[in-house]
């Protein structure tokens, strides 16, 4: 995949996260926030269609991964800047973070962020691959 495209797709899906981080848009809110949520994945699905490699499933885990990292920035980025003006836990990862003592709170807070953007960036890439695999083949076929 160019780099230009790698780097589009994974541009597609930041200012939601930005914007839902900083609070201006507040999750699952209005649909703007569904706009900013789902157009990207559709660029992706569009990508994956549309595109011919010859490794679509690599191609697409590469960029999920990256993707994945660049949620991680973000949160991580923001998450620095304050809860005033930054990132907000999930409820969930602060539910699990009181189970443990507070010295590695932060570290159960952060490492559940972690897990959760890269499950997203790697469960995106691996769609648009499987996808993309699918329109392979059948492209395969038709041209028989």
């Amino acid at each position: 995949m160019p780099g230009w495209l790698l780097l589009g797709l994974i541009a597609l899906g930041l200012p939601r996260t930005i914007l839902a981080d900083l609070g201006i848009v507040a999750p699952e809110s209005s649909s703007i926030y569904y706009v900013l949520a789902l157009t990207p994945f559709a660029v992706w699905l569009a990508v994956a269609v549309c595109r011919r490699t010859g490794s679509p499933i690599k191609d697409h885990l590469v960029a999920g991964t990256l993707y994945g990292l660049s949620l991680v920035i973000v949160h991580e980025a923001l998450w620095a800047a304050g809860s005033s003006l930054g990132h907000h836990p999930l409820q969930s990862a602060v539910r699990l973070a009181e189970r443990f003592s507070p010295p590695l709170r932060e570290l159960v807070l952060h490492g559940y962020a972690l897990v959760i953007a890269m499950t997203i960036g790697l469960g995106v890439g691996l769609t648009a691959g499987v996808v993309a695999a699918v329109a392979r083949r059948a492209r395969t076929i038709r041209a028989r």
